[in-house]
């Protein structure tokens, strides 16, 4: 592990680019919401679908990034069991605490909170579970490559993962491809999956000053040819732009001085955009079914109301992962590899059992 390349710096461009990549997501989501519950679509018509494709494919190509640099500097267990500390909890409080708001009634699937990639058997009532249950998957394969000796060959692993997706993206049908509840077997090929595989190989080529500015350029006009291809070639090609977005953030150079008001707003918000992307379709449903008001107006409350609820959330998510993590990192090994050992066979097994439910 001593041999890795030396870690790229912190960068706040990361924390601002998770905040935008939350946003997409919110205001794509609002806007659905609007036309789906209100059968308005004047904001659908200006944030649709490539809002929440590009959203998703930002966060799961900065996941790709960070990942890379962790693995060759964390020992396997500690690894797995660090991922699992960051997305569990706040997604339990989410998972208990919202969705009532919405049903008036509180209900318990554990098979949904297991993350586990378990097909249509789960109720996801956050309704954006699904990109949780790749992540883990993601954290899951890694651990696995690491366990085996491989993360010095994680470029070597993402290059034949990308090969992979593009023949399962030629071979599977669009229908199977636009799943956002896979089985084990079927998530590896999914084309949404590009986008993570591809993060995986940004800190190198940021090494290689790959990523300069007129690559941006690209990147947009690439994001504006995306509706224009079906959902596979669109997935495919918002992975792109998510990467180009991510190794250009982190090819610029680390900013000196204090931060601005806008500035340390956005930092906060790329601090709490796992909290909003976890709270904000239960708030934007509970806005359009139980508010009256103009539509313009609802929507604009339920991004606000969004935002707001992100914050308490958000600030208790980073309270939790830093105890959790202090406690991992006093753990004894034994003890670690004793836990990521037990999660990772629970998540197997169950994976497993479910590919015979249908």
């Amino acid at each position: 592990m001593d041999n890795a390349a030396a870690p790229l710096p912190r960068q706040r461009n990361i924390q601002w680019l998770r905040a935008v990549a939350a946003l997409m997501v919110l205001l794509y989501h609002a806007s659905h919401y609007l036309a789906a519950e209100r059968g308005d679509a004047t904001m659908s018509a200006i944030f649709g679908g490539t809002f929440g494709l590009l959203g998703v494919a930002i966060f799961f190509a900065i996941s790709g990034a960070l990942m890379a640099e962790l693995l060759p500097r964390t020992a396997p267990p500690l690894f797995l069991l660090h991922r699992v500390a960051r997305l569990y909890p706040a997604f339990l409080v989410a998972s208990l605490l919202l969705p009532p708001l919405v049903t008036g009634r509180v209900s318990v699937d554990l098979r949904a909170l297991s993350l586990v990639p378990i097909g249509d058997n789960g109720s996801y009532r956050l309704r954006v579970e699904w990109t949780l249950i790749f992540e883990l998957f993601y954290y899951m394969a890694l651990t696995a490559l690491a366990a085996l000796g491989g993360a010095r060959r994680l470029r070597l692993f993402a290059l034949g993962w990308l090969a992979v997706i593009l023949v399962a993206a030629a071979w599977l049908p669009e229908l199977r491809q636009a799943t956002l509840v896979p089985t084990i077997v079927d998530l590896p090929f999914l084309a949404a999956n590009a986008a993570f595989a591809g993060g995986l190989l940004v800190p190198d080529l940021v090494r290689r000053g790959l990523f300069q500015p007129a690559l941006g350029a690209v990147a947009a006009g690439l994001a504006m040819l995306l509706l224009g291809f079906g959902f596979t070639a669109g997935r495919l090609l918002a992975s792109l732009v998510g990467v180009i977005l991510v190794g250009l953030a982190l090819s610029a150079p680390p900013r000196s001085g204090p931060e601005g008001l806008v500035a340390r707003l956005a930092t906060r918000l790329g601090d709490w955009s796992y909290a909003l992307y976890l709270c904000h379709v239960p708030v934007v449903l509970v806005v359009m079914r139980g508010m009256e008001a103009p539509p313009l107006i609802l929507w604009l409350l339920a991004v606000t109301l969004s935002l707001a609820v992100s914050v308490p959330l958000g600030l208790l998510d980073l309270a939790i992962y830093r105890r959790l993590r202090a406690r991992l990192d006093r753990a004894r090994p034994q003890a670690l590899a004793r836990g990521a050992g037990i999660y990772a066979t629970v998540y197997v097994v169950v994976a497993a059992v479910f590919l015979f439910k249908r």
